[in-house]
């Protein structure tokens, strides 16, 4: 059986890939786009809204989310103390 897949394989995703809209990001993408009848607003624009003013108002994670979309995510830095890191590791760390 090298590898193949055979005729009545029991490996095999008989169900495939889920179709376009059944994943949970289609669907909320979906909803945002959509208008509130109340404001005749797109909730999109409801969603970033309540977000600011959550941010305002001093809420770490709406200014986290704020910043992250923004700014984009703030870069990382790992430090490597005590450990031997080999010459190539050393020549890309010291690249930046």
């Amino acid at each position: 059986m090298n590898g193949q897949f055979e005729r009545g394989d029991r490996r095999i995703n008989r169900a495939g890939r889920p179709k376009k809209g059944q994943c949970l990001t289609d669907f909320l993408s979906y909803k945002l786009d959509q208008k509130d009848e109340a404001t005749g607003k797109l909730n999109r624009e409801i969603v970033a809204e309540k977000i600011i003013a959550l941010a305002k108002e001093g809420n770490i994670a709406a200014l986290r989310t704020v910043f992250d979309r923004v700014d984009g995510v703030a870069r990382q830095t790992i430090e490597l103390s005590g450990l031997e890191v080999s010459s190539k590791l050393q020549e890309i760390l010291s690249d930046d």
